[in-house]
């Protein structure tokens, strides 16, 4: 059964019942809506480069599960992306600014997690195209955020990195800059890892070597190990959001997502769910391995380790968290045509009764998200 929507209650018979939203919906424009744990949207940032149409369908959702679908067709500028039709999970540790039913009161917004504190990120996808023009230009992608405040928006001045695993690259399309580590195997699959800066943060891509991976059933912080590891990737980064989608580029598909899952667990739930220790302090594990060198530096990247979830000393930038209600993300202005743009946040949702704002949704390394 679904999550209930806020507002799905009948009275029948004097008792409460709820009614579930996994019903189907189908998304124009620019709209979003609740899917349970995740938010779905439509993110048309790049249709001014382009001529053409695209709908998205909530098609259920249960428990930490989601199933949708997208149908669009795309043409012109056939190295510009159009969209990111995509889900973001609501409770991603990191900024938490994804919440759509919890009052402010409830909202869990002081746990955050760095990569260090990361245990496991088990994620499930199973997708497949019910249909595909043969020139079809698109990726099937995750897109992950890092950054070094605890606080403010993915896709911004306040991220680091956006880390993409392409589960599908149709067309010949690419990620941003220049391979750096081929053929790497993680997750039990192989990769062509691509890095590249844009205006405002870095850009890793990791790409399918093997053709389509229409189901894929691996560990998120198995990837984010191998940044610390090998990249120069911060372990004191903080993860910022969880987004999964396609970006087409020109041609024609309906993308069908079968099924897809994924759930973070941190040092923080083990300390919760584990037994009190007695009198004797817990030993502080210690880094080990020291990162190598990554393709470049900034101010935000530092060595991290591989095996251990220490406490690191550096401390990161305050910011301040935002405050401002959820609202409902448009796009009804032109933006600068980019090879590839990034997924920016997607949970902005404002609650029933409230009237609704429009919200620019700049999804590119040219150029930041802003209002």
């Amino acid at each position: 059964m679904g999550r209930l929507c806020p507002a799905g209650l009948l009275a029948t018979f004097g008792l409460l019942v709820h009614t579930a939203c996994a019903q189907k919906a189908t998304l124009q424009g620019n709209d979003c809506t609740a899917a349970g744990a995740y938010t779905l949207c439509q993110n048309l940032w790049g249709a001014d480069t382009g001529v053409g149409s695209q709908t998205t369908t909530l098609l259920s959702f249960s428990g930490n599960s989601v199933s949708w679908s997208t149908t669009y067709q795309w043409s012109q500028s056939p190295d510009n992306v159009k969209s990111y039709p995509n889900v973001g999970h609501n409770t991603a540790k990191g900024m938490q600014v994804c919440f759509l039913t919890s009052p402010p009161e409830q909202q869990d917004s002081e746990r955050i997690a760095k990569l260090q504190d990361i245990v496991s990120a088990p994620t499930s996808w199973q997708w497949t195209y019910q249909s595909a023009s043969s020139d079809l230009r698109a990726d099937v992608s995750y897109d992950l955020w890092t950054g070094v405040p605890q606080s403010g928006d993915p896709a911004s001045a306040a991220s680091s990195y956006e880390i993409m695993i392409w589960l599908s690259n149709r067309g010949g399309v690419g990620g941003i800059g220049n391979v750096v580590a081929p053929n790497i195997q993680i997750g039990g699959h192989t990769w062509n890892l691509k890095y590249g800066p844009n205006s405002n943060w870095n850009v890793f891509s990791f790409i399918t070597a093997e053709g389509d991976i229409t189901n894929f059933n691996a560990d998120l912080n198995d990837f984010f190990q191998y940044l610390i590891d090998n990249q120069g990737v911060a372990k004191t980064q903080y993860l910022q959001a969880i987004q999964t989608g396609t970006e087409p580029f020109t041609g024609s598909a309906t993308l069908v997502i079968n099924n897809f899952s994924v759930s973070v667990s941190t040092t923080e739930d083990q300390s919760t769910s584990s037994p009190s220790p007695s009198t004797s302090p817990s030993p502080t594990q210690a880094s080990s391995a020291k990162g190598q060198s990554g393709p470049s530096s900034d101010a935000s990247s530092t060595t991290g380790a591989n095996a251990s979830f220490s406490k690191d000393e550096s401390s990161t930038p305050a910011s301040t968290h935002n405050t401002e209600p959820p609202v409902i993300q448009t796009t009804d202005t032109p933006v600068e045509g980019g090879i590839r743009r990034a997924g920016g946040p997607q949970c902005f949702l404002r609650p029933p009764g409230q009237s609704l704002a429009k919200r620019r949704a700049r999804r590119s390394w040219f150029a930041r998200l802003f209002t």
